[in-house]
Order: structure tokens, then C-alpha cells, then sequence
């Protein structure tokens, strides 16, 4: 096992969350511009969208880096390590406070809508056992007539990371519908919601694009643990499938359709062109920050975007 450095800490509980986030932060800008009334941009979707990445990231570094930190006894930087995760909560309130502050300036929708999305992500490896509600009908059974001596079993637990395909599948479903729909809570709450986007843009695509893109990279974050994943057990697509080639097949594949469906869009086929090219350019010992540019095959293309629109 690496020995824990400060460095480390650093990277994973405030850099690589930050890093990563700014892409939410700039499809959230993106999209509150192109589907606002006036064409101007509105700070609280973007700051739920930002915040509730930092949150959901960081809150899962934190956890995985504690665990790693207690297990370590013999680390001679113990105490220097330890207020590093003082300064990893103290970030993560202050995001949760901002978050907080935004919301309160949306209608209730944008919050259940946020609750929606943001739940899975931060319940992602945390085991949620059923115990509780074994009980509970045992009990109610009880008291209905039924049998209250019945044999205790031990009740299944669920760990939403370990279910088959599903890190794939709530990362583009988070970052690319969870986007969009509190952008347009917010905007139809606040009567600033246009009925026709400006071209070349669509909702169809803006769901589409983001959600494919977003289920993409998360893959290819597992092509790069593939190893480990696969003496782990971890059911990731790659391991599902046996294969990096296949993997790497599909994941090209999936980007040419989404390009060649929305061909009308530069910006997409020029994201989507980016983010095939990195598949191939990237693999299992490529840097680990090197990823970060698969995470951002978006960004690049969004800010040329609004560049060109004199933001």
C-alpha cells in the first residue's frame, strides 16, 4: 500500500474535486445561457450544480483517505496528516453553505430535484443495509398474527458501487440530466425560461451529449483501474466485458453516434471527435491526471462556445 503524504491529501480531498467540478460548472453556465429568456446567466444553478459535485466527490475522497489514514499506524507525518482532514471538512461545510444559500433562493422543486440527484452520489459506498426494514415487517407481521418467533436471517446489504455498470450510469445521469433539470427548475421558477434555444443547440442534445459524455468518461476512469478492479472484484464495464479493446470499441462507438446524430452541432462533433481521439490515447498506465482531460472533453468545446458569444 503507497504511504499517505500531504500531497496526496491535498490532490484528492480539494484539487481533483475542484478540477473535475469546473466541468459541471461549465455545462451549468452553458445551459442556464442557452435556455435563459435574455440570454443571461444565473449564478444559482451553476453554484448547486458546483457545489453538489465538490460535495459528492470530496465526501467520498474523505471517507476512502480516513479509512486508508487509520489503517496506517506507523506513518511518522500522523499528526501534520490529521489537520489535513480538519481543513477537508471545514471545505466541505463551507461548500455545503453555499449550496444551502443557493437553494434557498429556488423554489422548492430545484430542491427535491437536487435531493434527487446528489442522494445516490453520496450514498455511493456507503452500505445500506436492510436490517431495519426486515424488522420492522417482522414485527408488523408479529402484531397482525403473525408468527413473532420466526427465525432470524441476515438481511441483504447494498453498496450502489458494487452493482454492475452503475458508476457509469449515475455519472452521466447525474452530470448530464441532473444539470439539466435543475437549471430548468430554476429558470421556470423564476419566469426566465425561453421556449426556442439559440442554434445550434437543442435539449435533446444538451441531455444526450452530456449524459453519453459523462457515462464515457467514468468508463474510461475504470479502464485506468482496470487491474486493480479486476483483482478486486469491482464489477466495472471493462472487467464485465474482459476486455480494455471492447471497452475502448464501444466507448468510440458511443461517441461517432452521439457526433454523427448531432452533426449539425461543431461543438459537439468537435468534443465528440476529442473524446474518441483520448480513448485510444489514454489506457491503464497513463497518468492518472492525464485523465482529467477526458473529464473536460466538454469544457474545452462549451468555452470556445461562449467565447464566440462575447461572454
Amino acid at each position: 500500500m503507497s504511504i499517505l503524504t500531504i500531497a496526496k491529501l491535498a490532490d484528492e480531498l480539494f484539487l481533483r474535486p475542484i478540477v473535475i467540478s469546473m466541468n459541471s460548472l461549465v455545462l451549468s453556465t452553458l445551459m442556464s445561457f442557452v435556455m435563459s429568456a435574455n440570454g443571461s446567466i444565473d449564478w444559482r444553478p451553476i453554484t448547486i450544480c458546483v457545489m453538489s459535485d465538490i460535495l459528492a466527490m470530496g465526501a467520498d475522497h474523505l471517507k476512502d483517505k480516513e479509512e486508508e489514514f487509520s489503517s496506517d499506524r506507523n506513518n511518522a507525518n500522523k499528526s501534520r496528516l490529521a489537520s489535513w482532514f480538519i481543513y477537508a471538512r471545514t471545505f466541505l461545510a463551507a461548500s455545503a453553505a453555499l449550496l444551502a444559500l443557493a437553494l434557498s433562493q429556488c423554489p422548492i422543486s430545484t430542491l427535491l430535484t437536487t435531493a434527487a440527484f446528489v442522494a445516490p452520489a453520496l450514498l455511493w459506498t456507503t452500505p445500506i443495509s436492510f436490517k431495519k426494514f426486515a424488522l420492522i415487517s417482522r414485527r408488523l407481521l408479529g402484531r397482525f398474527g403473525g408468527d413473532k418467533h420466526q427465525p432470524s436471517t441476515s438481511a441483504p446489504v447494498l453498496v450502489i458501487k458494487r452493482i454492475p455498470g452503475m458508476k457509469a450510469i449515475f455519472n452521466g445521469i447525474i452530470r448530464g440530466c441532473g444539470i439539466y433539470t435543475v437549471v430548468l427548475s430554476v429558470l421556470s421558477g423564476s419566469g426566465n425560461l425561453t421556449n426556442t434555444l439559440p442554434s445550434p443547440w437543442s435539449v435533446v442534445q444538451l441531455i444526450v451529449w452530456s449524459t453519453v459524455n459523462r457515462s464515457c468518461h467514468a468508463i474510461m476512469t475504470d479502464v485506468r483501474d482496470f487491474e486493480d478492479d479486476m483483482k478486486a472484484g469491482v464489477p466495472t464495464i471493462p472487467v464485465l466485458l474482459g476486455s480494455i479493446l471492447k471497452t475502448k470499441i464501444i466507448l468510440t462507438t458511443c461517441h461517432m453516434l452521439v457526433m454523427l446524430a448531432f452533426i449539425e452541432n461543431p461543438y459537439i462533433m468537435g468534443s465528440c471527435l476529442f473524446a474518441a481521439v483520448l480513448v485510444w490515447i489514454l489506457g491503464k498506465n497513463s497518468p492518472k491526471k492525464a485523465f482529467l482531460f477526458s473529464s473536460h472533453s466538454q469544457s474545452l468545446f462549451i468555452i470556445w462556445y461562449l467565447l464566440t458569444r462575447h461572454i
